[in-house]
């Protein structure tokens, strides 16, 4: 799978199952700027498990196949469409 082709031309809405959460998207933000599972928990403080689900959540909201290098599609998501996705309007807000 061409990742580049997948996202080409592609609006945001065509490509998310459901919204994303703005604590996935800050994790997303995290993940793709290329900080580790175990750096987020340390700066969020939340557990290891926690930040993997959440992770799993967007692979699974962004539809990424399993053959696609998932944190490369996920780096390529997020630089795509991040001014789309930093807005919070449209976003569900996620419990602190």
């Amino acid at each position: 799978m061409d990742i580049r082709n997948y996202f080409k031309n592609k609006k945001l809405d065509e490509i998310l199952t459901k919204k994303l959460t703005s604590r996935e998207v800050r994790i997303l933000k995290m993940y793709a700027n290329g900080f580790s599972v175990k750096e987020i928990t340390e700066i969020l403080t939340i557990s290891e498990s926690t930040v993997r689900t959440h992770i799993k959540n967007v692979y699974t909201k962004v539809k990424i196949d399993d053959s696609a290098d998932c944190k490369m599609t996920l780096c390529l998501f997020w630089h795509l469409y991040r001014p789309q996705l930093e807005k919070k309007e449209g976003l569900k807000k996620c419990r602190k």
